[in-house]
């Protein structure tokens, strides 16, 4: 302001009188020229004597262009002519207009210095652009790149490699240290493809440097100890490698459906989503149905020749239930990971499961025991080791990461089933919750079926969207979900082993006098809090169980699975190689050795009104939430 207003009073600063020639190049006033009139001139020769001043002056002064004039001239260049080097279109633009711009940035200047000489020397082939003399990309690091890939896609199951970002404490935590090198950081994935920066990434490594935004923070004080179970569970399917099965288990979230007529979206609602072919709808905005599908996953992998090879490929399948009639169960699970294990071509004598803590696959309730007895029994297993996540903790199962693929495929779809008997219709009117409809079905045996018929024509759509999917250009496959025969069947394996056994026997009182069952359960079973093994003992004159499938060299080689033991340093825990043939307690497990509270300490400061509002306090034995 203080510059424009001395400008402006140029004309009166004087006690003569002077010329002011002002020179503008772009949209700034750049250049100011003053001179002293002769005041005894005449009028004729002060004009004179300014033109030939100014004349002068413009001849002297030095030429700006704006980029936009620059970029406006290159472009009309390239128009009539075609394409040419922007360095050698900047020299012309310099060189017939008189242009004295300053180059944009460092780069440019060193490039339009050596067109410069180019011109100069009058040589037209001097070299301008050096790239055109680079060999390509060299393949030097190659082997590097596929052994972090290999560390990547086997550490994103173990830890989070995200920036933890917490919000009420001043302490970021990084699980795994990354070099940040220019060189090294440029082979992951761009945060964001949209921005510029995004090109000079090459996507060598599929990973890519992200803060992992959460509400709710979960811990617990076993999540080292089953992180070691884990690693000793992988390291024994790599050590027999040819006679064993490595699967993974999982249910995804439910899938709403609609009633028919009224679409809801599968993973996300207010949005069009496509119900059938060549016909759209609008989704429901709100979450209330009556009716869901539950996808469940399972995982057959593809065991790897060493722990630090990739563990995240392999077999995906996925089946589709009704949670109403075809609820969830452990005994479920299992007849449906039988009819997949029965059909496959190896039929393998070793079997090794890892699911999540959920109430299907706790591995230390016994009606999930039973369950995976049942199974070991129908198959003719020799060894079964099943092992589970610490709680709050699913996402370590392998698994989750096919829930992923599956958002993707349930993308912009609706759902709804199709419309009954207008019967049966009015029945589900008046029902609110799935309670009410198998309370129903109980007066109106033909509602389950018409029910799950009507439910049929969404399962088929969205399997055949499952069928597109793909992990590591392996196909997901589909499974139909267990039948009650095939239940039942699954479940009368174990009379085998006790006749007495029946279906409501969920809990340790009600086999206390199963006799033939404690007894095989004795002998061939070991139950930990975070993994359930049978085993069998591979004597021929054995009367509880039978003679063991695989050969005697590798049998021989067959042990107990180990419960992690820490160093002596007690930092981390001793490697599958050192606990494999010892035997082994869980008295290292973190929350067994944690001080139980007392049993009448409710968790907060009781009083009158608290007594009277609440009704029912449920504590939690393992967390003491």
């Amino acid at each position: 302001m203080k510059k424009c207003r001395f400008i402006e009073g140029l004309n009166t600063a004087f006690l003569f009188k002077v010329g002011l020639y002002k020179y503008h190049h772009g949209s700034a006033q750049n250049s100011m020229y003053i001179w002293k009139i002769d005041p005894k001139a005449n009028e004729t020769e002060i004009v004179n004597k300014n033109h030939e001043i100014r004349t002068k002056l413009k001849a002297q002064l030095k030429v700006f262009h704006t980029r936009a004039m620059k970029k406006e001239l290159i472009d009309n260049f390239e128009l009539h002519v075609g394409k040419c080097e922007k360095s050698r279109l900047r020299h012309i633009i310099s060189d017939l207009l008189g242009d004295f711009s300053a180059p944009e940035n460092s780069a440019s200047r060193n490039v339009d210095e050596r067109v410069d000489l180019m011109v100069e020397l009058g040589d037209p082939e001097f070299i301008s652009d050096l790239r055109h003399l680079n060999g390509g990309l060299t393949n030097k690091f190659d082997t590097f790149w596929s052994y972090a890939q290999k560390y990547f896609e086997s550490t994103v199951n173990e830890n989070v490699l995200a920036v933890d970002e917490r919000r009420h404490d001043t302490i970021q935590h990084l699980a795994q240290a990354i070099s940040i090198q220019q060189w090294l950081r440029l082979q992951f994935w761009p945060r964001n493809p949209t921005y510029l920066s995004s090109l000079k990434y090459t996507g060598k490594l599929d990973a890519k440097f992200m803060v992992q935004s959460r509400q709710l923070r979960s811990n617990h004080i076993d999540n080292h100890y089953a992180s070691a179970l884990f690693r000793y569970l992988k390291e024994l399917a790599i050590m027999f490698k040819d006679y064993s099965w490595l699967v993974f288990m999982d249910d995804k979230h439910r899938c709403k459906i609609g009633e028919p007529g009224y679409p809801v979206a599968a993973v996300e609602r207010g949005k069009q989503v496509i119900v059938s072919y060549n016909k759209s709808f609008v989704g429901a905005d709100h979450d209330f149905t009556k009716c869901g599908i539950i996808p469940s996953v399972i995982m057959f992998y593809d065991i790897p020749e060493s722990i630090e090879d990739s563990f995240y490929q392999g077999k995906v399948y996925v089946g589709l239930k009704d949670p109403i009639f075809q609820p969830s169960s452990p005994i479920r699970h299992n007849s449906e990971l039988y009819n997949l294990l029965v059909n496959d071509e190896q039929q393998n004598p070793f079997l090794f499961i890892y699911t999540d803590g959920g109430p299907d696959h706790r591995v230390n309730y016994l009606r999930v025991q039973l369950s995976l007895i049942a199974l070991f029994v129908t198959l003719d297993l020799d060894l079964l080791v099943a092992v589970r996540t610490p709680p709050g903790h699913s996402w370590k199962n392998p698994v989750e990461c096919i829930m992923s693929i599956l958002n993707l495929g349930l993308q912009c779809i609706g759902l709804m089933r199709a419309e009954m008997n207008e019967g049966y219709e009015e029945i589900m009117k008046y029902c609110n919750s799935m309670e009410d409809i198998r309370n129903k079905a109980e007066e109106e045996p033909q509602l389950k079926e018409q029910l799950l018929n009507s439910l049929h024509p969404t399962i088929e759509l969205m399997e055949n969207l499952i069928r597109r999917l793909e992990l590591k250009e392996e196909p997901f496959g589909i499974f139909k979900a267990a039948s009650d025969e095939e239940i039942t069947t699954l479940w009368n394996s174990l009379l085998l082993i006790d006749n007495s056994l029946i279906m409501e026997d969920n809990s340790k009182k009600s086999i206390q006098n199963k006799s033939e069952f404690l007894e095989f359960y004795n002998h061939c079973c070991k139950s930990q809090h975070y993994f359930f093994k049978i085993k069998k003992c591979g004597l021929l004159n054995c009367h509880i169980c039978k003679p063991v499938r695989c050969n005697s060299e590798t049998w021989l080689k067959v042990h107990s699975f180990a419960d992690p033991i820490p160093t002596t340093d007690g930092k981390k825990y001793k490697s599958f190689e050192e606990l494999y043939d010892q035997k082994t307690t869980e008295e290292y497990r973190s929350s067994l050795s944690e001080t139980k509270k007392s049993n009448n300490e409710m968790g907060f400061k009781s009083s009158a009104q608290n007594c009277k509002n609440v009704g029912t306090l449920i504590q939690c034995e393992e967390c003491d939430k």
